[in-house]
C-alpha cells in the first residue's frame, strides 16, 4: 500500500477546522502537517477546496435497495450494499434487525457473524464498510409502541429472551425499560458488554429517569415510537431531553421528524448530545408512512445544513465522532487524528456532495477508479 498525501484540503477533524494536508500509511492516518511541509516519499492526491471529514457512522441500517437484514440477505447482496454505503460516504454501520421470531433473529446474528461483523473495527474480505456489532432493534418493545415492528413477536424483556440474544456480534439493543421494573434485564446486558437504547418505549418520565440512572444512555429515534412530549406528562422525551448523560438519536428525514424538531433536539441537547442516525430500510417510506427512512447519513447531514439546525462542522460530528464515542469506537474511528483510521469522506464545498472516500487509507470513487488512476489523475 502506497503512501499517500491528501494536499490542500480544509479538514474538519470534526472536533476543529483547519488547513492541512493528511498523511496516509497502511491504512492509518500517519500525521497531520502543515500545507506547505515536504513529504517527497508521498504520492499527492490533490484535494484543494474539498472538505475533508471523518468517515461517517450509522448506528441504526436495517438495509436498503440492495439488501433487507429483515430477511435472508446473500453474500453478493451484502458487498453490494457495503459498497453503496461506502460510496455515500459511511465507512462503518450497525446492521440492525428489527423484531421476529426469536429463531430467526438467532440465525440472523448468527449468518452476520460469519459474514462482515468483527468486534475489532477490522474490515472483512469483499466489504467496503466496517460492521463492528449488530444493532438488535427488538423484540424487547412495548406493545403499546410497536411502529412497524410485528407485535406477534414482541418478547418480554426478561433474562430468559436475553439468554437466547445475546450472543457474540450483539453490541447495541433498544428496549423498552419500563417491562424491566427490577432492572435484572439492563444489568445482564450492561454484564455482556451490550448498550441499551431506549425505544419503542411508552415510559412515562420517571420510568425514563429510573433507566437512565440505570445507566442507559441512547435513545433510539427520538420523537418516534414513544408517547409525545405532552405539557403535563414530558415523558421519556422529555426525560431524555433533559439529562446530559443522555444522547438522543434522531432521523432527520423530514418525515420522522420536521426541521424545527430537529432544532429543538439540537438546541436542548447540543452537538455533543445529538447522534444523526438514518433507520434507512429497503422498503423505507411509503406514502409518507413511517416504515424505516429512504435516506443516506449523508442526507442528513446536508438536510441539518440546509434547514439551518446546525453547522456542517456540527453535523459531521453528530455523524462520525459522536456515534463512535458513544459505543466506544472513538480509538479507532470518528475522527481524523494520528493513528487513526483513514476512513475519510471529500465533501464538495458548494452543495456537500460526496465526492469520493477512503476506507483503511484505500480510495473508493463513484467511477470504481484505483487508487493510482486517481492519483494520475490529480496530477
Amino acid at each position: 500500500m502506497k503512501k499517500l498525501r491528501l494536499v490542500g484540503g480544509q479538514v474538519i477533524t470534526p472536533l476543529e477546522v483547519r488547513f492541512a494536508d493528511i498523511l496516509i500509511e497502511g491504512g492509518l492516518i500517519t500525521a497531520i502537517v502543515p500545507q506547505e511541509h515536504s513529504t517527497p516519499a508521498y504520492e499527492n492526491l490533490q484535494v484543494e477546496g474539498r472538505l475533508v471529514t471523518p468517515g461517517l457512522i450509522d448506528l441504526q441500517l436495517n438495509g436498503g435497495p440492495e439488501l433487507d437484514f429483515w430477511g435472508k440477505p446473500t453474500e453478493a447482496a451484502l458487498e453490494k450494499f457495503s459498497k453503496a454505503q461506502a460510496l455515500g460516504g459511511v465507512t462503518t454501520f450497525l446492521p440492525t434487525l428489527i423484531t421476529a421470531a426469536v429463531d430467526h433473529l438467532v440465525e440472523s446474528i448468527e449468518w452476520l457473524g460469519k459474514h462482515g461483523v468483527k468486534s475489532d473495527l477490522a474490515l472483512a474480505k469483499g466489504l467496503f464498510t466496517r460492521m463492528p456489532g449488530i444493532h438488535l432493534e427488538g423484540p424487547c418493545l412495548s406493545p403499546r409502541r410497536p411502529g412497524v415492528h410485528p407485535p406477534e413477536h414482541l418478547q418480554p424483556f426478561d433474562l430468559e429472551i436475553l439468554k437466547r440474544l445475546i450472543i457474540p456480534g450483539v453490541l447495541l439493543m433498544t428496549v423498552a425499560p419500563e417491562l424491566d421494573p427490577e432492572g435484572e434485564a439492563l444489568q445482564y446486558l450492561q454484564s455482556h458488554g451490550v448498550k441499551a437504547s431506549l425505544g419503542h418505549s411508552n415510559a412515562n418520565l420517571a420510568e425514563a429517569r429510573k433507566a437512565f440512572d440505570a445507566g442507559v444512555c441512547l435513545v433510539t429515534h427520538t420523537f418516534n415510537a414513544m408517547a409525545p412530549l405532552h405539557h403535563r406528562d414530558p415523558g421519556a422525551v422529555g426525560a431524555a431531553l433533559m439529562d446530559d448523560r443522555v444522547s438522543c438519536c434522531l432521523i432527520a428525514d423530514g418525515l420522522h421528524l420536521a426541521p424545527e424538531t430537529v432544532s429543538l433536539i439540537l438546541k436542548l441537547k447540543g452537538q455533543r448530545r445529538s447522534i444523526l442516525v438514518t433507520d434507512a430500510a429497503k422498503i423505507g417510506t411509503t406514502d409518507g408512512g413511517l416504515v424505516g427512512s429512504s435516506i443516506h447519513l449523508a442526507d442528513a447531514v446536508r438536510n441539518c445544513v440546509e434547514w439551518n439546525c446546525t453547522s456542517f462542522q456540527a453535523a459531521v460530528r453528530m455523524a462520525s465522532y459522536n456515534p463512535a464515542h458513544s459505543m466506544g469506537f472513538d480509538e479507532k474511528i470518528g475522527h481524523i487524528e494520528v493513528g487513526k483510521y483513514a476512513d475519510l469522506v471529500i465533501w464538495n464545498r458548494s452543495d456537500l456532495s460526496v465526492e469520493s472516500v477512503f476506507v483503511g487509507g484505500q480510495i473508493l470513487t463513484r467511477d470504481d477508479r484505483t487508487i493510482e488512476a486517481a492519483i494520475n489523475a490529480a496530477k
